[in-house]
């Protein structure tokens, strides 16, 4: 419905809109000689400046137009935006009415009265139709105008090269005990949903006009490996991350794994877990209000997302560089403290490196490894 209401509000907008098709008339009907002849103690050039800034007025008016549609969420945002534009479009003309109608100033009322604006011009009869035709031409133009920009903002919406790359997504320690796995009822698993706190970044896919934002691995944000090595002897299995897509069914935001369903009887292309207030909202950082959680009932919880993009060393909290594509170099070895995490939000100082344990006293050392140049942190375990 918003679609169908963005796009006929253009055709609208091209009938309301009177500054452009009013400053090319005049300065089509009152050639330079014409003026002169009719009026010549005033100036033609300040005559033209005044019909091009009315003809500014109008392209001013279709661009606020423009971006009111791209970012409207609702048909009456679209209405109520439109009135409020079109109001504002027609104080001037209003108020020139009121000051003709002796309700403003006196010196006003001079300004408004005088001959100019009730002097009638002759219609030349020579060209009229190729005038015509001019006309248009120029309202194809702003149609085509208005299409394109509509149709380039929509593509890109739909590609959600507007949305948030990579996000952050904290969830609380709410736990369902009795969580029902690969579909199978006798397979009951203990479901915390923390565990699946970390980075999710889109891949590319859409569900229901919105990217679909799929987990990914923590240690250093790639993706899950979800093929089996072809020499498997430790009986390996595959890591199925989670995703968080919109679903229209729900107007709301949801997280789901297709291995984890509420029940046997869940079939439908959005088995939620968790799923936001009732939205349509394109981007996920502006969802507001509380979630549900399913933990054998339904239960109210906090889901916390962030945006992983930055764009100075201020979104890397300061611990890093914001390099050119968008993320965050983290500082390694500076002052005894190594930064981690997507906003380098982690602080790892080498006197916290090694814990010693309580019971038997044994001692937990961490150390960096550049394994295979892969940068991932080791933990070695000894007594």
């Amino acid at each position: 419905a918003v679609k169908a209401a963005q796009y006929t509000a253009i055709f609208i907008a091209l009938l309301m809109e009177e500054e452009i098709p009013t400053g090319l008339y005049l300065l089509q009907r009152i050639p330079r000689p014409y003026f002169i002849e009719k009026f010549p103690e005033l100036c033609y050039g300040d005559f033209v400046s005044s019909n091009l800034l009315r003809i500014s007025m109008g392209y001013l008016f279709l661009l606020n137009v423009l971006f009111i549609l791209v970012k409207a969420r609702d048909v009456l945002q679209i209405f109520f935006d439109f009135v409020a534009l079109q109001f504002i479009q027609q104080l001037g003309d209003t108020a020139f009415k009121l000051a003709r109608m002796s309700m403003l100033s006196t010196s006003m009322k001079e300004a408004t009265t005088r001959r100019y604006f009730r002097t009638e011009f002759r219609r030349p009869t020579l060209g009229w139709k190729a005038k015509s035709f001019f006309f248009v031409a120029v309202y194809l133009f702003n149609l085509c105008g208005l299409l394109g920009g509509m149709i380039y903002v929509s593509v890109r919406q739909s590609r959600g090269d507007f949305q948030c790359k990579s996000i952050t997504v904290k969830f609380r320690e709410d736990i369902w005990r009795e969580a029902t796995v690969d579909s199978n009822p006798d397979d009951k698993r203990v479901l915390v949903y923390s565990f699946f706190n970390g980075v999710y970044a889109q891949d590319g896919s859409m569900h229901d006009g919105r990217p679909v934002y799929i987990e990914r691995r923590k240690f250093d944000g790639t993706e899950f490996d979800t093929t089996l090595p072809s020499f498997n002897p430790f009986n390996e299995t595959v890591i199925i991350p989670a995703k968080i897509q919109y679903c229209e069914r729900f107007r709301a935001w949801v997280f789901m794994h297709e291995n984890i369903l509420k029940s046997t009887r869940d079939d439908s292309d959005c088995p939620w877990l968790l799923r936001s207030e009732t939205t349509n909202v394109y981007d996920i950082e502006e969802v507001k209000g509380p979630w549900q959680a399913w933990q054998g009932v339904i239960e109210t919880t906090d889901v916390l997302i962030a945006c992983n993009e930055c764009s100075d060393e201020a979104d890397c909290n300061l611990n890093g560089e914001c390099n050119e594509g968008g993320s965050c170099d983290c500082n390694k070895n500076v002052e005894g403290s190594t930064f981690l995490g997507p906003r380098c939000e982690v602080v790892l100082k080498d006197n916290c490196r090694t814990i010693i344990g309580e019971r038997y006293n044994e001692s937990y050392s961490v150390i960096d490894m550049d394994w295979l140049g892969s940068g991932q942190v080791w933990e070695a375990y000894n007594r």
